[in-house]
């Protein structure tokens, strides 16, 4: 054997012997942080200082107090005011104690994973679930390494948000980005990586939940039963004043979207998002074994696809969807003067908003009927 011969083989077993280590090393790791997870299990409510976690201590400590819930997106949270839809219904003699679980951004998975949460919870008096069912949104990348995302990225939450991302009409670059981060809040979770920036955040930086519930806006929230109006007391940021100057720059469009809106033709439009029909079923039986009962609803919204609420209803003959995204029906919820932009309303369109929902409950209560409300 020549001197090159032994050199190489050297280098050989060297680059064998690194890879090995690494492999072990990664794989031991791995193992660690799993077994971490099952020993120290993320808290049922998450303690990162946001309006998430607030809501959803304020449920968790009042949860026998409530017999409904609204839970959606970020037009539930700035849509639906409990208070003023308690006291539409006490009018109608009708005892409701409400509260607002919507949370702005939040997707498919993200909703159902917090079903899951407030179903664990068993509240005693929780009689009905009003969920607002938006499948066109989709998890942003830039916030795949946040404390939220990372919350609810169990594996079978980022499975249920793969397969809602691969049915959505969206270009083929954004759904890789949205699948990637997905994936990147899930292996994050795994390996621990939330549980330590939680520890960083309020061990080092003195950021943690309780002094976030001291500050004014986490105590009008809780007063305002977890709505928070789109134009209200917080100072708004950057992006709402951009989104608000859009608005009012573009009105055109604005009303030749709701033009477009009110000429939709439901019955032409071709279902195909069967994953996330399958989804939605899945979601109401689960609340339904519990003795809940599920309650869909639309918001105005500017979208004139055909929603999957409307889609399960004419599937299965036995859902209950209030549908108040008809700018005939409901034109004062389109009305410039009600809106904070193309997709929120302001205060006085959420009020509107809420005056409805509670008109269309009440005939509910009074029929018992299933059914696309109004009829």
């Amino acid at each position: 054997m020549t001197k090159v011969d032994i050199l190489k083989n050297r280098k050989y077993y060297n680059f064998l012997a690194a890879a090995t280590y690494s492999i072990i090393f990664t794989i031991t790791l791995t193992v660690v942080f799993v077994l971490a997870n099952i020993i120290f299990p993320y808290p049922n409510i998450p303690n990162y200082p946001s309006y998430v976690s607030l809501k959803l201590k304020n449920f968790a400590e009042h949860k026998d107090e409530y017999n409904a819930i609204f839970i959606g997106p970020s037009t539930t949270f700035h849509g639906i005011v409990p208070n003023l839809f308690d006291k539409l219904m006490a009018e109608k003699n009708v005892e409701i104690k409400s509260f607002n679980l919507g949370f702005g951004g939040a997707t498919v998975a993200e909703i159902d994973f917090y079903l899951r949460t407030i179903i664990a919870l068993k509240p005693a008096n929780l009689k009905w679930l009003f969920i607002e069912y938006q499948d066109s949104l989709y998890e942003h990348f830039s916030n795949a390494d946040s404390a939220r995302s990372i919350y609810w990225h169990t594996p079978k939450e980022t499975i249920l948000a793969l397969g809602i991302t691969l049915e959505q009409e969206k270009p083929l670059r954004r759904k890789f980005d949205t699948a990637y981060g997905n994936l990147k809040s899930l292996f994050y979770r795994i390996l621990w990586m939330g549980r330590f920036s939680d520890f960083w955040s309020e061990k080092v930086l003195g950021s943690n939940l309780i002094e976030f519930i001291k500050q004014p806006y986490s105590k009008l929230l809780i007063q305002e039963s977890g709505y928070s109006a789109s134009d209200g007391e917080k100072k708004p940021g950057k992006t709402e004043i951009g989104h608000r100057k859009n608005f009012l720059n573009n009105l055109d469009s604005y009303y030749q979207r709701v033009d477009k809106l009110k000429q939709r033709n439901t019955a032409s439009i071709n279902f195909s998002k069967t994953y996330s029909l399958k989804v939605l079923k899945n979601m109401c039986d689960r609340i339904e074994k519990q003795g809940i009962k599920p309650i869909l609803f639309i918001s105005p919204t500017l979208e004139y696809q055909e929603p999957t609420a409307i889609e399960l209803y004419k599937r299965y003959n036995k859902s209950v969807v209030f549908a108040l995204d008809n700018p005939e029906t409901f034109p004062t919820l389109y009305q410039v003067e009600s809106r904070s932009g193309f997709t929120h309303l302001n205060d006085r369109g959420a009020r509107e908003f809420t005056r409805f929902m509670a008109e269309q409950f009440a005939k509910y209560l009074e029929t018992k009927k299933s059914g696309i409300y109004p009829f």
